[in-house]
Protein backbone atom coordinates (compact mmCIF):
# COMPACT_ATOMS: atom_id res chain seq x y z
CA UNK A 1 0.00 0.00 0.00
CA UNK A 2 1.05 3.52 -0.90
CA UNK A 3 1.57 6.10 1.87
CA UNK A 4 -0.72 7.86 -0.36
CA UNK A 5 -3.62 5.27 -0.07
CA UNK A 6 -2.73 4.77 3.41
CA UNK A 7 -3.40 8.44 4.44
CA UNK A 8 -6.47 8.39 2.82
CA UNK A 9 -7.45 5.32 4.01
CA UNK A 10 -6.63 6.08 7.63
CA UNK A 11 -6.84 10.31 8.06
CA UNK A 12 -6.47 9.83 11.94
CA UNK A 13 -3.25 7.90 11.44
CA UNK A 14 -1.91 10.04 8.79
CA UNK A 15 -2.81 12.95 11.30
CA UNK A 16 -1.28 11.42 14.18
CA UNK A 17 1.81 10.72 12.41
CA UNK A 18 1.87 14.00 11.03
CA UNK A 19 2.00 12.29 7.51
CA UNK A 20 0.09 14.56 5.15
CA UNK A 21 0.32 18.55 5.32
CA UNK A 22 -2.58 20.06 7.84
CA UNK A 23 -5.04 22.91 7.19
CA UNK A 24 -5.85 25.35 10.14
CA UNK A 25 -8.97 23.79 10.72
CA UNK A 26 -7.74 20.30 11.29
CA UNK A 27 -5.33 21.89 13.24
CA UNK A 28 -7.87 23.37 15.05
CA UNK A 29 -9.48 19.97 15.30
CA UNK A 30 -7.41 18.85 16.99
CA UNK A 31 -6.78 21.27 19.85
CA UNK A 32 -10.35 21.06 20.24
CA UNK A 33 -10.65 16.91 20.58
CA UNK A 34 -7.58 18.00 23.27
CA UNK A 35 -8.97 20.28 24.99
CA UNK A 36 -12.14 17.85 25.11
CA UNK A 37 -9.75 14.47 26.16
CA UNK A 38 -8.51 17.08 29.43
CA UNK A 39 -11.84 18.36 30.44
CA UNK A 40 -13.23 14.70 30.82
CA UNK A 41 -10.15 14.03 32.57
CA UNK A 42 -10.35 16.82 35.06
CA UNK A 43 -14.23 16.02 35.56
CA UNK A 44 -13.51 12.83 36.44
CA UNK A 45 -10.41 13.66 38.50
CA UNK A 46 -12.63 16.20 40.17
CA UNK A 47 -15.69 14.08 41.18
CA UNK A 48 -13.20 11.47 42.42
CA UNK A 49 -10.82 13.80 44.76
CA UNK A 50 -14.20 15.99 46.02
CA UNK A 51 -15.81 12.60 46.75
CA UNK A 52 -12.59 11.42 48.48
CA UNK A 53 -12.18 14.69 50.20
CA UNK A 54 -15.85 14.31 51.48
CA UNK A 55 -15.73 11.16 52.89
CA UNK A 56 -12.17 11.59 54.39
CA UNK A 57 -13.53 14.73 56.35
CA UNK A 58 -16.67 13.05 57.65
CA UNK A 59 -14.40 10.07 58.57
CA UNK A 60 -12.42 12.73 60.50
CA UNK A 61 -15.01 13.84 62.67
CA UNK A 62 -16.06 9.71 63.33
CA UNK A 63 -12.88 9.66 64.57
CA UNK A 64 -11.13 6.92 61.95
CA UNK A 65 -7.62 7.57 61.84
CA UNK A 66 -7.86 6.28 58.16
CA UNK A 67 -8.61 9.86 56.31
CA UNK A 68 -5.34 11.04 57.66
CA UNK A 69 -3.70 10.72 53.71
CA UNK A 70 -5.94 12.42 52.57
CA UNK A 71 -6.87 15.33 54.29
CA UNK A 72 -3.05 16.07 54.62
CA UNK A 73 -3.05 15.74 50.95
CA UNK A 74 -5.83 18.70 51.25
CA UNK A 75 -3.80 20.81 53.79
CA UNK A 76 -6.15 20.27 56.26
CA UNK A 77 -4.67 19.38 59.53
CA UNK A 78 -6.21 17.09 62.32
CA UNK A 79 -7.22 20.40 64.57
CA UNK A 80 -8.25 22.13 62.05
CA UNK A 81 -11.73 20.47 61.65
CA UNK A 82 -12.13 20.28 65.52
CA UNK A 83 -14.38 23.40 65.70
CA UNK A 84 -16.09 23.24 62.47
CA UNK A 85 -19.85 21.27 61.94
CA UNK A 86 -19.05 18.33 59.87
CA UNK A 87 -22.11 19.42 57.60
CA UNK A 88 -20.20 22.17 57.03
CA UNK A 89 -16.84 21.36 56.16
CA UNK A 90 -18.45 18.65 53.88
CA UNK A 91 -20.69 20.97 52.43
CA UNK A 92 -17.18 23.40 51.53
CA UNK A 93 -15.47 20.75 50.26
CA UNK A 94 -18.74 19.60 47.63
CA UNK A 95 -18.94 23.12 47.28
CA UNK A 96 -15.40 23.31 45.35
CA UNK A 97 -15.32 20.27 43.69
CA UNK A 98 -18.70 21.79 41.96
CA UNK A 99 -17.07 24.72 40.88
CA UNK A 100 -13.74 22.87 39.69
CA UNK A 101 -16.44 20.68 37.97
CA UNK A 102 -18.28 23.60 35.94
CA UNK A 103 -15.36 24.93 34.50
CA UNK A 104 -14.05 21.39 33.47
CA UNK A 105 -17.73 20.77 31.94
CA UNK A 106 -17.24 24.40 30.14
CA UNK A 107 -14.19 23.54 28.62
CA UNK A 108 -15.65 20.69 27.17
CA UNK A 109 -18.58 22.33 25.71
CA UNK A 110 -15.84 25.03 24.48
CA UNK A 111 -13.81 21.91 22.79
CA UNK A 112 -16.94 20.56 20.92
CA UNK A 113 -17.97 24.28 20.03
CA UNK A 114 -14.44 24.38 18.25
CA UNK A 115 -14.55 21.01 16.64
CA UNK A 116 -17.92 21.79 15.21
CA UNK A 117 -18.69 24.91 14.16
CA UNK A 118 -16.34 28.25 12.82
CA UNK A 119 -13.83 29.54 14.63
CA UNK A 120 -14.89 32.66 14.85
CA UNK A 121 -18.82 32.47 15.77
CA UNK A 122 -21.06 34.01 18.21
CA UNK A 123 -21.39 30.30 19.92
CA UNK A 124 -17.28 30.15 20.79
CA UNK A 125 -17.26 33.97 22.23
CA UNK A 126 -20.52 32.82 24.09
CA UNK A 127 -17.91 29.65 25.16
CA UNK A 128 -15.01 31.70 26.17
CA UNK A 129 -16.86 34.73 28.15
CA UNK A 130 -18.58 31.87 30.26
CA UNK A 131 -15.31 30.35 30.83
CA UNK A 132 -14.08 33.16 32.09
CA UNK A 133 -17.03 33.57 34.33
CA UNK A 134 -16.96 30.11 35.81
CA UNK A 135 -13.27 30.57 35.97
CA UNK A 136 -13.83 34.08 38.54
CA UNK A 137 -16.61 31.75 40.22
CA UNK A 138 -14.06 29.21 40.76
CA UNK A 139 -11.57 31.76 42.14
CA UNK A 140 -14.05 33.69 44.36
CA UNK A 141 -14.93 30.34 45.30
CA UNK A 142 -10.99 29.09 46.40
CA UNK A 143 -10.98 31.94 48.34
CA UNK A 144 -14.21 32.54 49.91
CA UNK A 145 -15.32 29.12 51.11
CA UNK A 146 -12.38 28.10 52.94
CA UNK A 147 -12.67 31.23 55.09
CA UNK A 148 -16.06 29.97 56.58
CA UNK A 149 -13.95 27.14 57.61
CA UNK A 150 -11.18 29.32 58.97
CA UNK A 151 -14.16 31.81 60.57
CA UNK A 152 -15.11 29.01 62.55
CA UNK A 153 -12.00 28.18 64.02
CA UNK A 154 -10.60 32.08 64.66
CA UNK A 155 -7.99 32.02 61.94
CA UNK A 156 -8.71 34.85 59.37
CA UNK A 157 -6.59 35.20 56.25
CA UNK A 158 -6.90 35.19 52.73
CA UNK A 159 -5.49 32.33 50.59
CA UNK A 160 -3.30 34.14 47.82
CA UNK A 161 -1.05 32.00 46.65
CA UNK A 162 0.87 31.31 43.13
CA UNK A 163 -2.59 29.95 41.88
CA UNK A 164 -4.38 32.88 42.09
CA UNK A 165 -2.65 35.07 39.80
CA UNK A 166 -2.75 32.99 37.19
CA UNK A 167 -6.21 31.86 37.81
CA UNK A 168 -7.01 35.63 37.39
CA UNK A 169 -4.50 35.81 34.32
CA UNK A 170 -6.64 32.64 32.80
CA UNK A 171 -10.21 34.69 33.52
CA UNK A 172 -8.54 38.14 31.74
CA UNK A 173 -7.49 35.65 28.63
CA UNK A 174 -11.16 33.92 28.23
CA UNK A 175 -12.49 37.16 28.41
CA UNK A 176 -9.63 38.76 25.68
CA UNK A 177 -10.44 35.83 23.61
CA UNK A 178 -14.15 36.27 23.39
CA UNK A 179 -13.74 39.67 22.71
CA UNK A 180 -11.66 39.17 20.42
CA UNK A 181 -13.76 36.47 18.42
CA UNK A 182 -17.24 38.47 18.84
CA UNK A 183 -15.27 41.46 16.97
CA UNK A 184 -13.87 39.13 14.49
CA UNK A 185 -17.79 37.63 13.60
CA UNK A 186 -18.84 41.58 13.55
CA UNK A 187 -16.33 42.34 11.14
CA UNK A 188 -16.52 39.15 8.75
CA UNK A 189 -20.31 40.00 8.98
CA UNK A 190 -19.62 44.06 7.94
CA UNK A 191 -17.27 42.29 4.76
CA UNK A 192 -20.28 40.52 3.35
CA UNK A 193 -22.63 42.87 3.57
CA UNK A 194 -20.23 45.40 1.40
CA UNK A 195 -20.04 42.38 -0.91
Amino acid sequence: MSLSEFCRRHPRWARFLTLRQRTAQERMRGYAGGLMSLASLGMFATVLGGLLLAFAVSEAYAGKSGARPFLQLAGLGPDSLARVPPAMAVSVVLLLAASAFACFAQLRRLGKALDRGPLLSILVASRFRWLGHLLGLNLFAGLILPQLVRLQTIRIGLGFNSGFLISLIGVFVCYAVAGIVREGVRAADENRGFV
